[in-house]
């Protein structure tokens, strides 16, 4: 699992800890089993605060993303997040996007429809 941090995006450490592993969880980077690198590990890999993995791990294990077996290490969770939690998680993919695009001087209606543009476009091609 690769972390990439960039400190010039205005996006917190821990939340961009997040991303990473969500990322290689939906990819498959990250697979059912595979144990994540520990708090100090990876701490030490890119260079953090242990208590910046520790809360991104943390809030990780509460959306039910990890799971954390005591002596064993983290692991990826058994079970896909509930819809609940599926909302909630988009909810905070939308703000961080309104949020990157505000920073760009990118209107929301814009970026949606750079999105829809985007999406049609590669709809169109399967077919």
């Amino acid at each position: 699992m690769e972390v990439q941090l960039d400190y010039d995006r205005g996006v917190p450490i821990y939340r961009q800890i997040i991303d990473a592993v969500l990322s290689a969880l939906s990819t498959g980077s990250l697979s059912l089993g595979e144990q994540l690198p520990t708090i100090h590990e990876l701490a030490r890999r890119i260079d953090v605060n242990p208590n910046t993995v520790a809360r991104a791990y943390r809030d990780l294990e509460q959306g039910g993303h990890l799971v954390s077996k005591r002596g064993r290490g983290t692991f990826p969770a058994p079970r896909a997040p509930d819809p609940v939690d599926a909302r909630t998680t988009l909810r905070e993919i939308y703000d961080r996007a309104i949020a990157d695009a505000s920073r760009h001087k990118i209107s929301a209606q814009d970026l949606v429809a750079y999105f829809q543009d985007t999406l049609d476009a590669s709809s169109s091609s399967t077919k």
